[in-house]
């Protein structure tokens, strides 16, 4: 008997919940540097639940907020908000209590402080903390579901398994900083590429096997809670091994010259992880002069935009090939990256949250970003453009 239309439709999102939680696994794997993580993750959690809006507070020694990484407020709203928020109102709730919240309306809430100037309108929330090994690492929220509707119990089930994700990779990169700070600066970059083949042959499939059980537990989800639940134990244990096996992996590191990285050396590792991952290959060529002109924020959105467009070309493209290239021309910086994997047309893809990022993140620098299929037989090219003084 086939599946109904009704059926598979609702299985859609489901996938692509699953597909969310996968690659948040794999950032554990290849992301090391903690803010560049608390965005990956922020991002990520908007697009698995479906909110217009989210970010991850870091808890501090004392207990209150020490980071606070938003997604879905561009940089000029961001500006006029004016000072990040300290884990007071509704947000304190969670950091309190250390349970899920949801909320219909947040400013019905008895601790809501309202909001500031210039802030977004917001109304249904959503907040989970970030636990590691039973230990608080954070929290996550999200508000405004972009369907309009409340969050709903199966959403917060969501964002649970996700936060645990997140816990374990947000513990791997403080450690990954402690290991830095006790032995100074460290030579990693031979020992790096040796740990990413280790990581690629071990950690990486052990957490393909997790996204295999999450999406077994997804499809008992309403039929069979308890069934559901001891599959979500069983996830949650096995990335407790992998959060064992990337701690042995840190802790082999030796000395190195400079912990502290280029813009020019971000992309290279970028390049490296995306080798790693999908045994593709990847050739860099950049224009050191033209990299180190553009101011640091400029450089900031460069490398997160590579970040994303290579994540994209590793997870739909099937690309054997990819070449990353930036120079200065007559119409000012450009940054290029092109594969020889599956053409799509840029108008008719569903564009999510991923690429959204990516054209705000022009727009803050003033330039476009262009994605047109390659002249050569395959392939497409992501080019972003940002014309002289706007850098």
């Amino acid at each position: 008997m086939g599946h109904s239309p009704d059926r598979t439709s609702s299985e859609r999102p489901a996938e692509r919940r699953l597909a969310a939680l996968v690659e948040a696994g794999m950032v554990l794997a290849s992301e090391v540097d903690l803010e560049a993580l608390l965005q990956r993750i922020a991002d990520l959690a908007r697009e698995v639940i479906g909110a217009s809006y989210g970010a991850v507070g870091v808890l501090g020694e004392d207990g209150t907020l020490a980071r606070f990484v938003y997604s879905g407020v561009d940089d000029h709203t961001a500006k006029l908000i004016g000072e990040l928020p300290r884990g007071h109102g509704v947000l304190g709730v969670i950091i309190e209590e250390g349970r899920p919240l949801r909320l219909q309306e947040i400013t019905d809430h008895p601790r809501s402080s309202g909001f500031p100037p210039n802030h977004p309108p917001m109304h249904t929330f959503l907040g989970v903390p970030i636990l590691s090994r039973s230990t608080v690492y954070g929290r996550l929220y999200l508000t405004e579901k972009q369907d309009g509707s409340a969050f709903s119990k199966d959403d917060e089930r969501i964002a649970l398994m996700f936060a645990a994700q997140a816990g374990v990779a947000i513990q791997n990169a403080r450690l990954y900083d402690e290991v830095l700070s006790r032995r100074g600066s460290m030579a990693i970059l031979e020992e790096r590429e040796r740990i990413s083949k280790d990581l690629h042959d071990g950690v990486i499939q052990s957490i393909y096997s997790v996204g295999l059980s999450l999406q077994a537990a997804l499809a008992t989800l309403t039929q069979d809670p308890p069934r559901t639940q001891a599959r979500i134990d069983d996830a949650i244990a096995e990335l407790d091994n992998v959060v064992r096996d990337v701690r042995a992996y840190i802790f082999e590191l030796k000395p190195n010259t400079d912990a502290r990285q280029s813009v020019a050396g971000r992309i290279a590792d970028l390049a490296r992880n995306f080798e790693v991952n999908t045994l593709a290959a990847a050739h860099v060529d950049l224009n050191l002069g033209a990299l180190e002109a553009l101011e640091s924020e400029a450089q900031s959105h460069v490398v997160q935009i590579c970040r994303e467009v290579l994540s994209n070309i590793s997870r739909h493209a099937g690309a054997t090939e990819v070449r990353i290239t930036c120079a200065m021309h007559a119409n000012g910086f450009v940054f290029e990256i092109r594969d020889d994997g599956r053409r799509f047309d840029p108008k008719r893809v569903n564009r999510g949250h991923g690429l959204t990022n990516m054209d705000e993140r022009a727009q803050t620098l003033g330039g476009t970003l262009e994605i047109v299929e390659a002249r050569s037989a395959e392939g497409m090219v992501h080019r972003l453009t940002v014309p002289i003084g706007r850098s």
